[in-house]
């Protein structure tokens, strides 16, 4: 009936961490992923496209012989693999051949604003004309659900085994006619199911009851417990905020150890300037190539002790904050200290 025109491209297809390092992790991963997929996806999107061709021209066969049964599933198949505008329309032929009216309308409809963007008015003539002549043989289903308020509390409707969402309910749905299985499950209820024949053109209404308990599954009142107040359950312990505390323990002690390296460089910097000044006649002229090489030690340990300024500096800050916004907890001490050529952190919790 139709070629397949493809309507579009194969789609390119605990120890805390800080946020930071979680989302540079994130973006490389994704990259990573991003890259892999797209070399995968266009591997697979040949090997699709050519399935979906030789199920199209099957499904286009065993149509022509009027086998409609045996070729909707190849369309569909077809258009799984590789979308298209022909398989579409092939497809929604089948099912209108097999009077599935509320699935043809469905695939026509779709088929319309494909059909417009690819400039076919041969093609957008037909899906706009038959998907027309379906809508008043469409068969239409309400189904109503009677619970409401604590009794719906966890209540779930499916049809024909596909959740009915929320706002499904009390709108006529367009389903092929045939046979349709509704029911109604909700934890401590008992399951309610009903199947209905929906015929050509039919609108039936179907309500869904409120659902019985299971028996035994709620405790009646005595007079023992009845006059017995109930008791409150046990409450839970307050997050003691350990956890960001040890972190901010760690953190500050990255930012001693930083302090620490920073004053350790920042006096040998101080040091190698003395020696430098102390070895020319006319600072800074007039000096020894030894006075010199004093000079460049002394400027790499003084961007060194900078360096680790700022970072411990941060890493106090940061370490701080995490310590102030952590939540109550057991009594505990902390000692953090700098001593000759080391640092310690002690603390109990």
């Amino acid at each position: 009936m139709f070629g397949k025109v493809r309507n579009c491209s194969c789609p390119a297809r605990a120890v805390a961490i800080p946020r930071g390092v979680r989302r540079i992790a994130f973006v490389a991963g994704a990259l990573a992923i991003f890259f892999a997929s797209t070399a995968s996806a266009q591997s697979a999107g040949a090997s699709n496209r050519a399935a979906a061709e030789a199920l199209f021209n099957e499904g286009r066969k065993l149509a022509a012989s009027g086998k409609y049964a045996e070729a909707c599933p190849k369309f569909e198949a077809s258009e799984q693999l590789d979308p298209g505008l022909g398989t579409l329309l092939n497809l929604a032929a089948c099912y209108e051949k097999l009077g599935k009216t509320a699935s043809a309308w469905a695939e026509y409809k779709e088929a319309i604003p494909l059909a417009r963007a690819s400039g076919s008015k041969v093609r957008l003539d037909l899906a706009t004309e038959r998907a027309t002549a379906l809508e008043s043989r469409l068969s239409m289903l309400t189904i109503r659900a009677m619970a409401s308020g604590e009794e719906a509390t966890g209540l779930e409707i499916r049809r024909d085994g596909v959740p009915v969402q929320p706002a499904e309910l009390g709108t006529p749905i367009p389903l092929d006619p045939g046979a349709h299985t509704i029911e109604a499950v909700s934890p401590g209820k008992q399951k309610w199911a009903t199947t209905v024949q929906l015929a050509d053109a039919a609108k039936l209404d179907v309500s869904v009851p409120a659902l019985t308990p299971v028996p035994g599954s709620a405790v009646a009142p005595t007079k023992e417990n009845a006059s017995k107040p109930a008791e409150p359950p046990p409450s839970e312990p307050a997050d003691s905020g350990s956890k960001q505390r040890t972190t901010a323990i760690v953190i500050g002690a990255v930012g001693v150890v930083g302090l620490g390296v920073g004053t350790v460089f920042g006096i040998g910097a101080s040091a190698k300037w003395s020696d430098a000044k102390s070895q020319c006649t006319a600072y800074p002229y007039g000096c020894s190539q030894d006075a010199l090489d004093a000079r460049s030690s002394a400027q790499s340990k003084a961007t060194i002790a900078t360096v680790s300024f700022i970072i411990g500096g941060a890493a106090l800050a940061g370490a701080a904050v995490l310590w102030f916004t952590a939540g109550p907890s057991r009594e505990q001490s902390v000692a953090v200290g700098v001593g000759p050529g080391a640092a310690f952190v002690r603390g109990s919790f």
